[in-house]
């Protein structure tokens, strides 16, 4: 998958009362070593969305096929003339959005697109490749220089549209960004609720996740190692079933200096409803570096819960942290084991269950499997979707569900 990225904020002009907005942007992979490089140009299109008392309104700033993406492109820096009406919202104090997003048939804005695509087995190279698009804010309270914001269609087309917003920091760096594991490995999960009738959906991986979510008696615990931006965690809040009888908590952990963006997340998602218009769920943050975790040494909200499910994604690539990582899945299960017998004076084994989600990027990873099996960790189900990709050969992200009892 591909992703519009701004390498700047918005530039604003003005003169004899005339508006002018430069962009500045790439289309890359995930990790940003790969920029798009299509067998023939894509159509990109800028939006205007004014947001006022009295309504959203859109307006096209782009020309059709005024702006296109060519290949060995890697850069481009249009500059749009405001409307009036944008320019009137905006000394209004309204807030006005910019979106770039490639043309229809090519944008990964929804569950179901990325799903789709994802199970199209008969690609060729590139054919069913997506670009998932960005917005930034120009106007408005919630207006930050530093940030860019990817919006994910929840439901389905012919629904009231639902979207998970996810907050990114602008610029090259490729942390506090959205990488392809935890976009598909959420929208996998997700469509097991929202499109049950897709071939992910009924694959044995979903279907096991599936009946742990609605089989829960006492309500779900969740813990999310490595969140980054927080797309798996908030993502998942945001689409648990108001309709269970328990209710559930997700705790997202990654390192301190993650904090930041994954609180600005959650309070994105309780500010925007999502959670108590779509789900039942609990959500929270706290610091975890796994070689704390791997030594048994947890936060307090760590510790207040017995984990039944351990979700990850896009943390098994830098092979040198395994062994932590590794050590800190052992060490959860060790301390669920322990509550389990102090709260409940239960002396049965307890499993805890991990879901891991990756895209493999280099041989060294598999690594991984080896360390879960001296661990005592057993593989469930596997699942693995692929991802075709514009421009180049297929990808896949492979999905794991482990246990340790």
């Amino acid at each position: 998958m591909h992703y519009i990225r701004l390498l700047r904020p918005p530039k604003l002009s003005s003169s004899q009362h005339r508006m002018q907005a430069e962009l500045v942007f790439t289309i890359t992979t995930d990790l940003g070593d790969s920029f798009l490089f299509p067998e023939a140009p894509i159509d990109l299109v800028v939006t205007a969305h004014v947001y006022s008392p009295s309504g959203t309104s859109i307006q096209e700033l782009s020309q059709h096929g005024k702006l296109q993406w060519t290949p060995g492109r890697r850069v481009a820096k249009p500059v749009y003339e405001l409307p009036p009406t944008v320019v009137n919202a905006m000394m209004s104090g309204h807030a006005v959005e910019l979106c770039v997003s490639p043309e229809s048939s090519f944008s990964a804005d929804g569950f179901y697109s990325i799903l789709t695509s994802a199970n199209d087995q008969h690609s060729h190279i590139g054919g069913r490749g997506l670009v998932m698009p960005v917005q930034v804010t120009l106007n408005g309270p919630d207006a930050d220089d530093d940030i860019s914001t990817r919006k994910i269609r929840l439901n389905a087309n012919n629904e009231f549209p639902k979207y998970l917003e996810i907050e990114e920091e602008i610029g090259e760096s490729i942390a506090r960004h959205i990488w392809d594991a935890g976009v598909v490995a959420l929208s996998a999960v997700a469509a097991t609720y929202k499109f049950p009738q897709l071939e992910s959906s009924q694959h044995p991986c979903m279907q096991t996740l599936r009946r742990m979510f609605d089989t829960s008696e006492s309500g779900m615990n969740i813990l999310e190692l490595g969140c980054g931006v927080g797309i798996l965690g908030t993502g998942l809040c945001a689409v648990y079933p108001r309709d269970r009888a328990a209710d559930c908590t997700i705790l997202m952990t990654d390192l301190d200096e993650a904090e930041g963006r994954a609180q600005a997340n959650i309070a994105l998602l309780k500010h925007n409803h999502s959670g108590s218009q779509l789900g039942n769920a609990t959500i929270l943050y706290e610091n975890l570096n796994w070689e704390h975790g791997r030594q048994g040494r947890f936060g307090p909200e760590v510790q207040r819960r017995r984990w039944d499910l351990v979700l990850l994604s896009d943390c098994t690539y830098n092979v040198d942290v395994l062994p932590a990582l590794v050590g800190t899945l052992s060490a959860l299960h060790d301390a669920n084991v322990q509550q389990a017998r102090a709260t409940d004076g239960d002396t049965n084994a307890f499993a805890t269950r991990v879901f891991l989600a990756t895209k493999p990027r280099h041989a060294s990873e598999t690594a991984l499997f080896g360390m879960m099996e001296s661990e005592g960790w057993r593989t469930l189900e596997t699942q693995i979707l692929p991802l075709p990709v514009l421009g180049a050969e297929p990808e896949s992200v492979e999905m794991y569900l482990f246990e340790k009892v």
